[in-house]
């Protein structure tokens, strides 16, 4: 009787297990295939923007301005799935100009930074950028990601050619990037570009990639980890970039989170929303993030021209660098005004609060160093990194000692002569 029992128990058991994988199969792992088995075009704009074809005011005289402040010319690149890919070259004039002129030798070869912007910007807006590593006496290339506005293409005519990615012609050709969001940058888009900027620097350039260092600002610092992990010997400058897609998706879904979800929920319902907060905003970004970045195809997964696709995992990436990592973090001082004391009419002087910037705050700094040289010597983390004040996106240059300090690292690492 026992053993019929134990046997009952046990059939019971699996039966009702059996019902829990059915109920997930078709509840959560079903829709969950389904919905990442498709492009998603509109969650794609929404990651990267502006686009393509939205143009910006007076485009065209804001680059002849860049042009004529910096001594530079345009260059168009050429990626490896035939994609055109605007850029700027400038060489320092003047008493910058010192330094070698070029050559393989990686000795008297000038040093040369790559820049790669931020969302919302494009080359013409990393004019501060450039005009410092120039004073510098760097050669500095500047690059406007695929995808994004530039006064030298229309995105209309561009999308009706017939060789354009995500045409019948192109998908026949094994083009890298089908689909309805062709003209929308994507994970891979935004490595092949970079990895074309640094073909040019050292190939049409003859720079050497140990006399080449790749800044990257916001989301421009993960196509330079993707560079660093493939370029040994490549310097990298991460300023304000993300750990990782999911990590800071879902830092700001937790701002949302409190604004929308919180503040208009019934009275009674707020305590148990608190309570599962970091469990529904890690879901939610897990989900965003998958459904932004589709699984890669088989020409994806294996391109050989660029750093594997992992949805913009810079952790990951800086873990797997060889060359010298420095990393730039903001945060803001911001006037908060006390209590007035009931015993003075008086109100106290203001005092001042730091918070860390808005989309990156600082412990994405201390994860990306951390991963990259481990955590066993402080005093190295703490000189590879600065704290520049302001908001998302503010130049580190606007502040004397931090443009002193920076530039005594590279001095030190051996990138300036």
């Amino acid at each position: 009787a026992k053993s019929f029992c134990k046997t009952r128990g046990m059939a019971a058991l699996m039966w009702f297990a059996g019902v829990l994988l059915f109920g997930y199969s078709c509840c959560c792992y079903l829709p969950y295939r389904y919905l990442v088995g498709f492009e998603w075009p509109r969650l794609r704009q929404l990651l990267y923007f502006p686009l393509a074809g939205q143009l910006r005011w007076e485009h065209a005289t804001q680059r002849a301005l860049l042009l004529r402040r910096l001594g530079a010319e345009e260059v168009s690149l050429t990626t490896s799935d035939e994609r055109a890919v605007h850029a700027v070259w400038a060489e320092p004039q003047g008493q910058n100009a010192g330094g070698g002129g070029g050559g393989n030798n990686g000795e008297g070869a000038r040093p040369v930074v790559l820049l790669l912007h931020a969302n919302a910007m494009v080359l013409d807006d990393m004019t501060d950028w450039a005009q410092y590593y120039l004073s510098l006496g760097c050669a500095v290339l500047v690059l406007t990601f695929w995808g994004y506005p530039d006064p030298a293409e229309e995105h209309a005519a561009y999308s009706e050619r017939p060789d354009a990615p995500g045409s019948p012609d192109a998908r026949e050709a094994g083009a890298l990037l089908p689909g309805e969001a062709a003209y929308c940058p994507s994970e891979l888009s935004l490595y092949l570009d970079a990895e074309a900027a640094l073909s040019h620097i050292r190939t049409a350039r003859g720079a050497p990639v140990e006399r080449v260092l790749v800044h990257g600002l916001s989301i421009g610092g993960g196509a330079a980890c993707a560079l660093g992990v493939r370029h040994p010997g490549l310097r990298v400058t991460l300023d304000q970039t993300f750990a990782s897609m999911h990590a800071v998706s879902a830092h700001v879904g937790k701002g949302l989170y409190e604004q929308v979800v919180l503040s208009k929920a019934p009275r009674w319902s707020r305590s148990f929303l608190r309570a599962i907060a970091p469990c529904a905003v890690w879901l939610a970004a897990w989900l965003v993030v998958a459904l932004a970045f589709r699984p890669p195809s088989a020409a994806e997964r294996h391109a050989p021209h660029c750093a594997v696709l992992d949805r913009l995992d810079n952790v990951g990436k800086a873990g797997r660098m060889r060359g010298d990592l420095f990393v730039f973090f903001a945060e803001q001082s911001m006037p908060r005004r006390r209590a007035v004391s009931p015993s003075s009419p008086r109100a106290h002087p203001r005092s001042s609060e730091t918070r860390h910037d808005e989309m990156m705050p600082h412990h994405f700094a201390e994860r990306l160093l951390a991963a990259r040289y481990g955590r066993s010597q402080p005093e190295l983390l703490q000189a590879r990194s600065l704290c520049v004040p302001g908001g998302h996106c503010s130049f580190f240059g606007d502040v004397p000692e931090l443009r002193a300090r920076y530039k005594a690292y590279l001095n030190q690492s051996g990138f300036l002569p």
